[in-house]
């Protein structure tokens, strides 16, 4: 899968990845503000299918993280420095204002959430982009991951939606 152009210092977490996707759009936001909209992007839908997501890792004697953040995240506690944790995720990589590397280690697979930003022509939309790479470390992190991978993709697509919307002000 080609993605297109990327900052040069993610790519060494995509390259060989066993499977890769993208998905993106365009806001006048931070990417501080679009990283915290997505880790705050918690409906009960998402909640359940985590719920499932335990069940199933105990069944395959998997690692299950805990959840996503009980509460949201505001922008200023997005962390840009490796080995700081957000969520259940390490941040291994991040430059403020182009790009945070998220990762999340298990004994069957490596995954990384990548958050990119890119300015537009209008100086104030910029394009986001939340990249997936996967790296398998047994099979058993490809059998894992073709089970999820429907579900994947559809809160890839909301996850960026929710990422993309407007900051609400602070009361």
């Amino acid at each position: 899968m080609t993605l297109g152009p990327m900052h040069r210092e993610i790519e060494r977490f995509t390259k060989s990845a066993h499977h890769l996707d993208a998905v993106s759009a365009y806001a006048s936001l931070s990417l501080r503000e679009c990283i915290s909209n997505a880790l705050s992007w918690q409906p009960t839908w998402l909640k359940l299918l985590f719920l499932a997501r335990g069940g199933l890792a105990r069944l395959m004697r998997l690692e299950h993280p805990s959840s996503r953040p009980s509460r949201s995240l505001r922008p200023e506690e997005i962390s840009f420095h490796p080995g700081d944790r957000l969520a259940f995720f390490t941040v291994s990589a991040g430059k403020e204002d182009a790009f945070l590397v998220l990762t999340a280690e298990d004994t069957h697979l490596v995954g990384h959430l990548i958050v990119e930003v890119d300015p537009t022509d209008t100086g104030t939309e910029h394009r986001f982009r939340i990249i997936t790479a996967v790296h398998y470390r047994r099979w058993t992190g490809l059998l894992y991951y073709n089970i999820i991978r429907p579900f994947h993709h559809i809160v890839m697509h909301r996850m960026i939606a929710a990422a993309s919307r407007p900051v609400e002000p602070v009361r």
